[in-house]
């Protein structure tokens, strides 16, 4: 009996570190590009005009912002102008909701936007200036926070690619919002 307790000990032993040496060898395939624009300022009442029509969502870590693509799914994009209302791609899904009213509250660097269908709210945002140099606003969408840029300015911030050759690996972690 004590031989076997031995026995199951030992294969336990080499079991788990063929898993942990397996788990430290499985290795992400990233891909980081740099920059290839610079970024502006918001104008001083950019949430007051011309609230860009198309957003994505910024990620930091220590060397900065970036925009990340996750190994599954999307990075988080908005679009309050695509064919039959907003677009949100999430990472995982795409929502599209429809509205037939559009109310906007604006102030110089916020903006709330409540979306309406047949006199119901469907969907609302609310966006506060985040960083201001690098055209970066706070969305509010669903309880959820995201740090997101115009789309246009997407060739200004790093990019990180988690590409996935066979098989899904852990995403990336990154700093929390403050």
């Amino acid at each position: 009996m004590a031989k076997l307790n031995s026995q199951i000990i030992v294969f336990i032993a080499v079991i788990s570190s063929i898993i942990i040496s397996c788990e430290k060898n499985k290795k992400r395939n990233i891909l980081e590009t740099k920059p290839t624009s610079s970024t502006h300022s918001f104008q001083k009442d950019w949430a007051r005009k011309n609230i860009p029509q198309k957003w994505i969502e910024i990620k930091k870590d220590e060397k900065g912002y970036l925009i990340y693509q996750p190994c599954e799914g999307n990075t988080v994009t908005i679009d309050f102008n695509a064919n039959s209302g907003i677009e949100i791609i999430n990472q995982l899904e795409i929502k599209k909701i429809e509205y037939d009213i559009r109310d906007e509250i604006n102030s110089d660097a916020k903006f709330f936007i409540n979306f309406s269908k047949n006199k119901k709210q469907v969907f609302e945002i609310e966006a506060t200036e985040y960083d201001s140099k690098n055209q970066i606003a706070l969305f509010k969408i669903e309880n959820h926070y995201f740090l997101m840029t115009p789309f246009e300015n997407k060739d200004s911030f790093r990019k990180i690619q988690n590409m996935c050759v066979k098989e899904k690996v852990d995403e990336l972690e990154f700093l929390p919002i403050n």
